[in-house]
């Protein structure tokens, strides 16, 4: 009977014991946060009231103050997982009922930030910005979300799945560049936060977005110091999204717009970042695509629509490899170069055939009229 008795104890305490265990409490409540050694003798803190400096006594460990203060000291010193710790058992033992829960969300969200965990990170900077926006740990906070902003649109992972998988949420960066954008347009921050995403989008060739982020920056931001940069930016992602010749030129034109703009407004800095090359550039694949569109009327023997292009190509952009092409075969249709009236059927602003699947060419646009060869042969002859 006592053997029956001492085993059923023994498993009775042995539960009991994993119980706090699994759950912290017995460690918690029984161990004080480690204190970090003093660097130094003394520590003086100036005294805002009297102007004088007064000797500060070491924090005592298992107080609200001594244990936060001691928090701070791991975090003074790098050491990130230690103050976590420590400011994990301060949070469950005061937390919101203290008068230093600001400050505690502020210290527990660089910890986590400082262990790369980003979501509790920013977690723990929302809090703090949404229930104490007046408190002297918003700015520094705000500071701090900012990084983990970065961190998300540089690739860096996250936690997920209750910390089981790590994976990548550049889009949770853009979310937090866009709330400092949205609610926080009078700081430094937003610039920066604006900047960034437009750049994020840049790098990862994403041009269509990038530029109206740029443009975005340019309109919000007039008096930045990085306007100049934003509204080249625009310009040249303008230019890297065009698809190539055998599409519309659209964006050549706003790409052009741009750059024209930049160098009329910073012609020192548009020397410098090249820009005339640039415009020379633009206006070589301009005269291209207008080539492509007469060489697609030429193919399909509508030889009136193709010399309207051919002349476009020669007189808007007389110095391009496209437009002595584009004389050549003028000469060769017995076609005048001097500018004429709008091609037969084919305005301008609707005739501008545009590559279908496969490469194939798309129907005529409408108010366009297809014509047999004799058509043509009939339309010559008179």
């Amino acid at each position: 009977m006592r053997s029956n008795g001492n085993r059923l104890y023994r498993r009775v305490v042995g539960g009991v014991a994993l119980a706090m265990l699994a759950s912290g409490s017995f460690v918690e409540a029984t161990a004080q946060p480690p204190v970090p050694p003093r660097k130094r003798a003394q520590r003086l803190t100036l005294d805002e009231y009297t102007g004088k400096w007064v000797l500060t006594p070491p924090p005592v460990p298992g107080t609200e103050d001594g244990d936060l203060d001691i928090a701070r000291q791991w975090l003074a010193r790098e050491d990130y997982a230690t103050a976590l710790k420590v400011m994990k058992g301060w949070m469950r033992t005061y937390g919101p009922k203290s008068g230093r829960y600001p400050e505690g969300l502020y210290v527990q969200g660089a910890a986590y930030l400082g262990v790369n965990d980003y979501r509790a990170a920013h977690e723990s900077f929302q809090k703090l910005l949404n229930d104490f926006p007046g408190s002297e740990y918003a700015e520094p906070a705000l500071k701090a979300d900012f990084t983990v902003g970065e961190q998300y649109l540089a690739g860096k992972r996250r936690k997920a799945f209750f910390g089981l998988f790590r994976v990548k949420d550049r889009e949770g960066g853009v979310k937090i560049m866009d709330d400092l954008v949205a609610n926080y347009s009078d700081t430094p921050l937003a610039e920066m936060a604006q900047m960034s995403k437009a750049d994020y989008y840049y790098a990862r060739g994403d041009f269509e977005l990038a530029e109206d982020e740029y443009a975005a920056f340019v309109t919000m931001f007039p008096l930045s110091g990085w306007r100049a940069r934003a509204q080249l930016y625009s310009g040249l992602s303008a230019l890297n999204g065009f698809p190539g010749v055998r599409f519309d030129d659209a964006g050549l034109v706003e790409a052009q717009e741009r750059l024209r703009s930049f160098r009329r407004e910073y012609p020192q800095a548009a020397e410098q970042s090249g820009v005339p090359g640039l415009l020379d550039e633009i206006a070589a694949k301009r005269a291209e695509t207008a080539f492509e569109r007469g060489r697609f009327y030429d193919k399909s023997r509508r030889f009136k629509a193709a010399a309207y292009y051919y002349r476009a190509t020669a007189n808007s952009w007389p110095g391009t490899p496209a437009a002595a092409r584009a004389r050549a075969r003028l000469i060769e249709l017995g076609e005048p170069l001097t500018p004429g009236t709008t091609a037969p059927n084919v305005p301008p602003t609707v005739a501008s055939p545009t590559p279908g699947p496969g490469g194939a060419p798309r129907p005529s646009p409408p108010g366009t009229r297809e014509r047999t060869n004799d058509s043509f042969r009939r339309q010559i002859n008179d």
